[in-house]
């Protein structure tokens, strides 16, 4: 889910990447590894993942640290054979960009690649994993800040830098 409080920019005219719509979603875990989002979370990207250009007018879910992270996207694009959705129909899966952008997103990372728990804070910087998702890891090019813990509501709040 991505909660946008103030968006910069809303962005639908690249393609998504034709492999992002049938992804299998994972976070890290505990001890080290991936484990899968859960069965509340299609394939396929999700409302609230990292977004990146990942080719000529294609974005798809971040997954290259050498790559900058550009927004965050607007709404689920699961390919599922057969479903009359408008991701699979237009290709396209549109995302929220811009420096200034405020959003909120319940998917993130609760653990670093290591295993270790990731606590965040207001002001830490925030990154985009190789799982596409947010998190407080350090990474290679900074996505935004925290701006609000994910308490009781269990929403990380992010304003994109």
């Amino acid at each position: 889910m991505l909660k946008i409080h103030y968006a910069v920019f809303r962005d639908t005219l690249p393609v998504l990447k034709t492999a992002d719509f049938t992804r299998t979603n994972a976070k890290y875990k505990t001890g080290g590894g991936t484990a899968p989002l859960g069965a509340d979370y299609p394939d396929g990207s999700l409302g609230g993942q990292v977004v990146m250009h990942s080719g000529s007018y294609e974005v798809g879910v971040f997954d290259d640290a050498d790559k900058a992270p550009i927004g965050l996207f607007i709404n689920d694009a699961a390919g599922s054979p057969f479903e009359n959705t408008p991701a699979v129909g237009s290709g396209k899966s549109p995302f929220v960009s811009g420096s200034g952008s405020v959003c909120e997103v319940d998917i993130f990372e609760t653990f670093d690649s290591a295993g270790a728990a990731l606590v965040y804070a207001a002001g830490d910087l925030l990154f985009g994993s190789a799982n596409g998702l947010l998190t407080k890891e350090v990474g290679a090019i900074a996505f935004g800040t925290c701006y609000r813990t994910p308490g009781v509501a269990g929403l990380l709040g992010v304003r994109i830098l």
